[in-house]
């Protein structure tokens, strides 16, 4: 892990909708805190809220949507991704590396505003 360089991430997960608000707070501040634990710095958190999903994912047609931007080692994804896998609450997840460009020129994010 060290010597390593940041790299720039974006992460969308989906949380359970039937979640209150404080239990979503609390779902949204663990994937925080894991990602600044492992030395990674939050860029930017953005909640698009309830929205209904596509297809039916573990008996649910609506998923409660979040962004994440965030700078991390390449070394501490695999434990991110193993966190979302190990949590029941969070319904689909993904890490992408973003580009510096991408992340400061996407226009709306996801309230979906041009």
């Amino acid at each position: 892990m060290k010597g390593e360089r940041m790299r720039l991430y974006e992460t969308v997960f989906i949380l359970d909708p039937k979640l209150e608000d404080d239990q979503l707070s609390e779902e949204i501040s663990k994937v925080r805190d894991l990602i600044t634990d492992s030395g990674g710095e939050i860029v930017k958190v953005e909640e698009g809220g309830k929205r209904k999903l596509a297809y039916e994912i573990k008996g649910n047609r609506e998923g409660y949507y979040v962004l994440i931007v965030f700078r991390a080692e390449p070394s501490s994804i695999p434990g991110i991704e193993r966190s979302y896998r190990l949590n029941e609450k969070v319904l689909r997840h993904i890490v992408i590396v973003a580009t510096e460009k991408r992340s400061e020129t996407k226009a709306g994010g996801m309230s979906g505003e041009a």
